[in-house]
């Protein structure tokens, strides 16, 4: 093998509608077929994919070789200059601001404000309960999640747009990625598309504006995620502008709910459809409150649950938020041997890695067991939910422990099951959603307060 070769891949590209609808699983194939290291075409864009543990560690560990790359110009249509779209010096500033709301000694006491958000979505799930009827459960969790983070990070309650912002964010993920002759016209050109993308954006910008209002007229903390943002200076002492200042606040609140969401959404469908499961949670969260309410959950007694974090653990395993991370060279580089060409798209897939034989028995089946706290756990870069490197997601701290919370709180109350006959089928190109929702029967399992 000479280090010019070319990697191994399908001889025809794949159309750009059916890498949107399929991309996880294209992905996953091409793996199985071709080996760590796949080449194929999106319409006329070259793109790799790196599905081997160490090649996966080289990619999203060095950061002189690889930028963001071009598949991110979509997020700058609604996140602007923030931290998912930013390199270098830009990327560190915003990166330094915000940390500090996602390291233990904040989020941990932070805890009683999750929980008061779950406990609103379980006195909303009293009543459909009570009249048997069965909900979709996604909007729900993106609902608690978005609610959660503004609380959270901001000290803010936005729930007032919740009505808006969350079915905008639906327009978000499919204008990102064009599939449409209309999303690949130029923007001056009038249309259906470019209405609802202006009308997309005025929600977003109106939710993130009300935050630097609530700021400027000293109603938010200074230390939360405005006041940091406002406060935040590059290394040679320049603020932030307005418009840098919302781009970032949208990242924060509007991309970090979306993965809390689809994280959350998954591990309450598999705990569904595996009853025992469930079951077995119940039965561990009622012996750790000891008669206390579910409201009252610690992070002390999250870390007497080992059974809840496996099955999150594992729930993400199979249904990882990002399927998929996109990085640019910006040189040629060789990656297992193979040249890739500098300003092509070289995909890491924890979705793929997730389902690969090599490194999961029986990958595809649901089994906690995995990770089991006494056995030998995963190999580095066999499960990555979150990514990795240096530009791991800053929220996934936050993320985890709001999944743990709103599991443990649902589980203790509440059985559900999947609506018999509901297709289950994964959307994946940016974020991991049912792409026809999750429909579920809610029972309440102690009856009303």
């Amino acid at each position: 093998m000479t280090t010019t070769e070319r990697a191994p891949g399908p001889a025809l590209p794949f159309g750009v509608r059916r890498f949107r609808d399929q991309a996880a699983q294209l992905m996953l194939r091409m793996a199985r077929e071709y080996g760590e290291v796949s080449r194929f075409r999106v319409g006329p864009e070259l793109m790799h994919q790196v599905a081997g543990p160490e090649a996966i560690r080289e990619v999203l560990h060095d950061s002189e070789n690889y930028r963001r790359g071009r598949v991110y110009g979509g997020f700058e249509l609604f996140f602007g200059k923030g931290l998912l779209t930013t390199d270098g010096e830009q990327w560190r500033t915003l990166r330094r601001a915000g940390q500090p709301l996602f390291r233990a000694d904040f989020l941990h006491p932070s805890t009683p404000v999750i929980t008061r958000a779950v406990d609103d979505l379980v006195h909303r799930w009293e009543g459909l309960a009570a009249r048997g009827e069965p909900v979709d459960i996604v909007p729900e969790v993106m609902r608690l999640a978005f609610d959660v983070v503004t609380r959270v990070l901001c000290d803010h309650d936005l729930t007032h747009r919740a009505d808006e912002v969350i079915p905008a964010i639906v327009h978000v993920l499919s204008a990102m990625f064009p599939g449409s002759v209309e999303q690949l016209l130029p923007a001056w050109l009038p249309g259906r598309h470019r209405r609802r993308l202006r009308a997309t954006q005025a929600v977003l910008d109106a939710a993130v504006s009300e935050l630097l209002a609530e700021h400027h007229r000293g109603a938010l903390p200074a230390d939360r995620m405005v006041g940091r943002l406002v406060a935040a200076t590059d290394r040679d002492g320049n603020g932030l502008t307005r418009r840098r200042i919302l781009d970032e606040l949208k990242t924060h609140l509007l991309a970090g709910h979306e993965t809390t969401g689809c994280g959350l959404a998954w591990t309450l469908y598999e705990i569904a459809a595996h009853p025992e499961v469930g079951d077995r949670l119940r039965a561990d969260v009622t012996a750790v409150l000891s008669g206390r309410d579910a409201r009252e959950l610690t992070t002390t007694d999250l870390a007497a649950l080992p059974y809840l974090r496996q099955v999150v653990a594992e729930s993400l395993r199979l249904h990882p938020p990002i399927p998929m991370f996109p990085r640019q060279p910006i040189r040629d580089v060789r990656i297992g041997g193979y040249r890739i060409p500098a300003h092509s798209t070289v995909f890491v897939s924890p979705f793929t890695v997730h389902h690969d034989p090599r490194h999961w028995a029986d990958p595809e089946a649901f089994d906690p067991g995995r990770f089991d706290p006494d056995g030998p756990g995963p190999a580095r870069y066999t499960y990555f939910p979150f990514g990795g490197g240096q530009r791991r997601c800053i929220g996934a701290p936050l993320a985890e422990l709001e999944i743990q919370l709103a599991v443990a709180m649902i589980t203790a109350r509440f059985r559900l099951r999947p609506r018999p006959g509901h297709p289950v089928d994964p959307h994946s190109l940016i974020s991991l959603r049912p792409r026809s929702g999750l429909m579920m029967t809610i029972a309440d399992t102690v009856g009303a307060r």
